[in-house]
């Protein structure tokens, strides 16, 4: 998934809930493991808005794209996407079929795609210093 950082997006996907723990939402993709929703922005598409597709084709779920920022990752913008969802226990299966599994997290699973540091990383990141997409 080595592209242009102005044409890869990943969504950062957490509860509107306030929660105890940190929680955010994974996928397990079937030949890199469990990774954050995300995929190349399609012709003409913004960030948000391919963010908010790749979080509904790998999870089902509608979000809200709350906040944007290109400077988290090396190689991608993150857009934090909020879901009326509540996070449980369990796992459920996708519509897509290059993805196994979706999943709520409260600490990195193993099979981890990404280092467990970028996950720190957004699970730390004050996204008050990002952009809001808010109005």
């Amino acid at each position: 998934m080595k592209n242009d950082k102005g044409n890869w997006v990943v969504a950062w996907v957490i509860p509107n809930a306030d929660m105890e723990s940190p929680c955010w939402l994974m996928v397990k993709h079937s030949e890199r493991g469990w990774e954050l929703p995300g995929g190349s922005l399609q012709e003409g598409e913004s960030h948000e808005i391919a963010a908010l597709r790749e979080v509904y084709e790998e999870t089902g779920l509608l979000g809200i794209a709350t906040a944007i920022d290109s400077e988290l990752l090396e190689e991608g913008t993150v857009v934090k996407v909020t879901v009326s969802d509540e996070p449980g226990p369990y796992g459920w299966d996708s519509e897509d079929q290059k993805i196994e599994e979706v999943g709520w997290c409260i600490e990195p699973p193993g099979e981890l795609f990404w280092g467990v540091k970028e996950i720190q990383k957004l699970i730390n990141h004050d996204w008050s210093a990002s952009r809001s997409l808010e109005s």
